[in-house]
């Protein structure tokens, strides 16, 4: 199974996640508030196509695939994602342009926070855990 295309959209979406903890690093944000919402959103795009690449393509063959542990740890991922695709859509929806941000900076930082490191140790788990299993087939 060539995961290619999955393994570069998570470089993608990693980059995106390091520039929007850059810019919320910065004293006045607010200085980077347009660039910061265009990388939410773009952000919530690549997050899309890629749950959808994973869900359509990947998990389905996985689930159905004769190696026991795999098929376990893909079902497990498969439901993990779908609770972290709430989560993230409801960040974004509350957040994704400058005055939902600006009405309530504190929630919004705290909750990027949170969110942000959500995605960041899913992707991870799936490069070191979940990949190389793949790979190794």
């Amino acid at each position: 199974m060539n995961i290619d295309n999955l393994e570069r959209q998570h470089l993608d979406i990693k980059g995106l996640l390091k520039k929007i903890n850059s810019i919320l690093s910065i004293r006045n944000m607010e200085d980077s508030l347009d660039e910061l919402v265009w990388d939410i959103n773009t952000l919530a795009g690549k997050l899309n196509i890629h749950m959808k690449t994973e869900d359509k393509f990947l998990y389905p063959e996985l689930i159905n695939s004769s190696n026991n542990n795999l098929r376990n740890i893909s079902k497990e991922y498969s439901e993990e994602m779908g609770s972290i695709h709430i989560i993230f859509t409801e960040f974004k929806n509350q957040f994704n342009t400058k005055n939902k941000i600006l009405n309530d900076k504190d929630k919004f930082l705290i909750e990027s926070k949170k969110v942000l490191k959500l995605l960041e140790n899913r992707i991870e788990k799936e490069d070191k855990s979940l990949y190389p299993k793949i790979k190794s087939l």
